[in-house]
């Protein structure tokens, strides 16, 4: 399964049961990934999941690393609303293999998404975030440039300043992380 390129080695037999758990019922398989790496690493995690949303929340219940891996697929939910609710709760964890899926939001359309990651930054797991920024210098850049655009084509008129708008101040703190210099 595609999905087991997202994660490290160490979660696989984990993996490989939420994997099984979540298949049935599958709309499709996932969509084509986007690569980034994380402590060298490259990873491949998919733009969108399309498992069955009951399924997803059972498995996003399950305790420990089970449940982690299951938020961190349903980040890449088909269903908005869905991704919104597994980012919540991914925030509240801080496994330094959720960063990427975490990061990714930053550029979504769904502004509540943005707003809830821009609020947990910087104190969300930031030494992680840091390093994994610095390792994914174009990847922010092209965050940024889908921020501005998602400004552009869905929240100008709530927001006519690129500088009033919250996937702005959620990229800041991203360029500000990026910024620190390792301990």
């Amino acid at each position: 399964m595609p999905e087991a390129l997202a994660f490290p080695a160490a979660l696989a037999q984990t993996l490989a049961r939420q994997l099984a758990a979540l298949s049935p019922g599958q709309l499709h398989a996932p969509s084509a990934p986007f690569e980034v790496r994380q402590d060298g690493r490259l990873l491949h995690i998919p733009v969108r999941t399309y498992y069955d949303r009951e399924r997803l929340l059972a498995c996003t219940r399950l305790p420990g690393d089970a449940g982690a891996i299951a938020l961190c697929l349903g980040t890449r939910h088909h269903d908005g609303h869905l991704r919104e609710a597994c980012a919540r709760q991914l925030l509240l964890q801080e496994r330094t293999w959720t960063v990427p899926f975490v990061v990714h939001l930053c550029g979504e359309y769904v502004l509540e998404i943005v707003e809830a990651i821009g609020a947990a930054l910087p104190a969300w797991n930031a030494a992680a975030l840091a390093r994994y920024l610095r390792e994914n210098p174009a990847y922010v850049d092209t965050l940024e440039r889908r921020a501005v655009s998602y400004w552009n084509c869905y929240h100008r008129r709530e927001y006519p300043e690129w500088d009033a708008y919250p996937g702005r101040r959620t990229m800041a703190a991203l360029r500000a992380l990026q910024q620190l210099t390792p301990r």
